[in-house]
């Protein structure tokens, strides 16, 4: 299956109301782009746009999907991950409210239960956000 064919729900640890992201888009050995409609009821947005923690959120939840993904096709289960440090964050703009943003993640290195990745949100052609992010991969899946 490709990872648009399933329901985000599926792949992700998150629920509503913080779920940050509507879909994966594409996902192959090292990367992953996801897609996310920015409502007004969204937790993160304040004054007509979607703030700094929810482009954070954003890339991690990219990363929970490609990861549930990958466990997906070998037929394992959703696991819990955590953010353990982030680097380099920077936020060029804040993005619309009713407007779509994607994010793309590349793998630089898994080891000792860390995924360490590059994370970035665009609009189009216009990068919004980029940073490092060290994701910490728990064992044990979730109970849903």
């Amino acid at each position: 299956m490709k990872p648009s064919d399933y329901n985000i729900l599926e792949l992700i640890p998150q629920r509503p109301p913080i779920t940050m992201i509507d879909a994966l888009t594409h996902a192959d050995e090292r990367s992953a782009t996801g897609i996310l409609r920015i409502t007004e009821s969204n937790l993160f947005c304040d004054r007509g746009f979607l703030g700094e923690p929810g482009l954070i959120e954003f890339i991690a939840q990219t990363a929970a999907a490609y990861t549930g993904y990958k466990n997906k096709l070998e037929e394992g289960d959703v696991k819990e991950g955590y953010i353990g440090a982030i680097k380099d964050l920077e936020i060029i703009e804040l993005p619309l409210i009713s407007t779509i943003i994607e994010s793309e993640i590349t793998i630089e290195n898994e080891i000792v239960g860390f995924t360490i990745l590059h994370g970035r949100v665009s609009q189009g052609e216009k990068l919004l956000a980029k940073c490092e992010m060290r994701i910490l991969n728990l064992q044990a899946p979730l109970a849903i």
